[in-house]
């Protein structure tokens, strides 16, 4: 049962099977929106074989929301098995928005969790260690040393210039998270090597 929206395609097939795909997300999405412990959580364990990148924003909105803490448990299982890669750009877009800043931590936690590469986004995990704390600063370094793929030049160059102004100022600082931070810039330093010998092969 555990497919994770990486069946997507084979549980689709020909107009009449959409259609039906269509009205099950839709009967799911109102179950979760439903504030019935029971149906949310039932909601939440079907988007694991029903589910696609479409119910990404909905999901994200009731986890922001409150849940029970099984329901939340069961959040971060779904979320920490996405496989299906087209997942990554609405979970970002998700992560991005400021309205989620309650959940920043659970949703990065649930990144490095699952087999998705969130590697283009850099970028995004450096300024998200600068502006939190600690803990935040913890779990961005967790997700990008699992980073496998090569990661862009422009992602790259952005974390750069975000490490090199974070370093340059004095407010907000304090000893454990410049730890954490040291060795993110350490990272961003090897991801660069690493593309600059990519570059070299490619010549």
């Amino acid at each position: 049962m555990f497919y994770t929206f990486a069946r997507k395609s084979d549980n689709v097939s020909g107009n009449s099977k959409s259609k039906q795909h269509q009205l099950k997300i839709g009967q799911l999405l109102t179950d979760l929106r439903s504030g019935d412990d029971l149906k949310v959580g039932a909601a939440i364990k079907s988007f694991h074989v029903h589910g696609d990148e479409s119910v990404i924003a909905p999901l994200v909105e009731v986890w922001r929301g409150g849940l029970s803490d099984e329901n939340t448990a069961a959040m971060m299982e779904l979320f920490e098995g996405l496989k299906d890669s087209s997942t990554v750009e609405p979970l970002m877009e998700a992560f991005r928005d400021e309205v989620n800043a309650p959940i920043k931590r659970q949703l990065i936690g649930a990144f490095w969790n699952s087999k998705l590469d969130f590697s283009a986004y850099l970028s995004d995990f450096v300024l998200f260690a600068i502006d939190g704390d600690f803990l935040d600063a913890f779990e961005a370094i967790t997700l990008i040393e699992q980073f496998e793929t090569l990661v862009p030049e422009s992602a790259i160059m952005e974390s750069q210039l975000l490490l090199k102004e974070y370093f340059g100022g004095t407010e907000n600082r304090n000893e454990q998270k410049d730890t954490i931070m040291g060795d993110i810039a350490l990272m961003v330093k090897q991801f660069d090597a690493e593309s600059d010998s990519e570059d070299l092969y490619l010549d």
